[in-house]
């Protein structure tokens, strides 16, 4: 179905519903270890003007120039030189109208240089297939460590003005670095990104406990009807990449179209089940989803496609408004590439659990799946169990929280 709806963005004051409560976890620490100084990138995105300069380690006096450029019908690379050294350039997401979301990367047979839009983060974190790589106060680095004619993939995450942002690059090794090796990678990019249909983009927000209780300092002023003497049904699991099939209480799935302007929006609450302690059902109700969102705010061009996800989810057994207000709380815009590159920023409750990825869609059932986004429920104070009040956690931002 092809749905177009107009919201504002969540407010913070939207607080989390009680039946979204229990006993919490701890959050991921995978992205804790320290990571290497980076090195520094010699050909390096200006994200002003989206064209490539020279960094610090200046390869040349004369910088950086543009030997070829590929105008593809899903992506955009080009052959770059500086001095003596020849690297292809993805510039897909660096053709981008908004600045944030500007992006690259440039790449030899023996380095990988990133470049991002420096957007006054005090560190990004920098990712290469889940495990972290870097940090840096910088908006570029080099890394070395790569294989010719490898596809690693990147992800760059940092917290600035209020906001999460990452970004995700997709990079294509080159096997040498002559004129033909080089030319012969930019249409293995454009061959890869053309068998794309469709991007499919879920995020699922759930309560990883099986059973979930609601303390009784927080029944006796939440209003919700069912307090401390019942249980709720949780969802029973950790992260999963499943397209679907897997439980959770609120989320949205939206479907961008690479071959056609239109674009779906699937709205979806699970059943909140509350039984007593002896463990008979007593009650069970869906969340509404007016209030849950996904829609393309740009136009179709086959390559990129910028896009905005929402969801307000109101305990069905809580009050549907006031100073008591509970529900599930999440915004996100993102620009999405056809080739699987992308740029997500925004805001989520910091409880319960959730949960964001892509799935790239070549025919069919086939598909590649990204993580973007995984957060577990803290067990500190203000977030866990608090963050029901509006006016005792703040949202935490879409980022490097986890999971990866």
């Amino acid at each position: 179905m092809n749905v177009t709806r107009t919201l504002g963005r969540w407010s913070a004051a939207a607080a989390l519903p009680v039946a979204l409560l229990a006993t919490t976890v701890a959050n991921d620490g995978s992205i804790a270890a320290a990571a290497p100084a980076p090195k520094e990138a010699a050909f390096v995105l200006n994200a002003t003007t989206g064209s490539f300069i020279t960094g610090k380690t200046a390869l040349a006096a004369g910088g950086v120039h543009t030997v070829k450029s590929y105008t593809g019908q899903a992506t955009d690379s080009q052959i770059l030189a500086a001095g003596s050294q020849h690297v292809i350039a993805d510039v897909t997401l660096a053709h981008s109208p908004n600045q944030a979301e500007r992006a690259a990367w440039a790449a030899s047979s023996k380095f990988v240089d990133l470049s991002w839009p420096d957007l006054g983060a005090k560190t990004y974190t920098v990712i290469r297939d889940g495990k972290v790589i870097a940090t840096t106060s910088g908006h570029s680095l080099r890394d070395t460590a790569i294989t010719p004619g490898s596809e690693p993939s990147y992800q760059i995450s940092g917290d600035a003005k209020g906001l999460g942002h990452t970004w995700g690059l997709n990079v294509t090794v080159p096997t040498g670095d002559t004129s033909t090796a080089l030319a012969q990678t930019a249409q293995k990019v454009e061959a890869k990104a053309k068998k794309y249909t469709k991007t499919v983009v879920t995020w699922r927000s759930f309560i990883r406990q099986s059973w979930v209780t609601v303390p009784s300092y927080i029944s006796k002023v939440a209003g919700c009807k069912y307090g401390s003497a019942y249980k709720y049904k949780g969802d029973g699991r950790g992260f999963s990449k499943a397209v679907s099939g897997t439980s959770f209480r609120a989320g949205v799935r939206g479907v961008v179209y690479w071959t056609k302007s239109s674009y779906d929006l699937f709205p979806e609450t699970g059943w909140t089940k509350v039984y007593n302690k002896k463990g008979k059902l007593i009650d069970k109700r869906k969340a509404s989803t007016k209030k849950i969102d996904f829609r393309t705010m740009t136009r179709f061009d086959g390559k990129t496609r910028a896009v905005h996800g929402q969801i307000e989810a109101t305990d069905p057994f809580c009050p549907k408004s006031g100073i008591r207000r509970a529900g599930i709380g999440v915004f996100y815009d993102a620009r999405l590439a056809r080739n699987g590159d992308f740029y997500v920023s925004g805001k989520a409750r910091p409880a319960p659990d959730h949960e964001m990825y892509l799935f790239g869609y070549t025919s069919g059932n086939k598909h590649s799946a990204k993580t973007v986004y995984q957060h577990k429920m803290s067990t500190k104070k203000f977030s866990g169990l608090e963050c029901l009040f509006a006016r005792a956690c703040e949202p935490s931002t879409i980022s490097n929280n986890g999971g990866y």
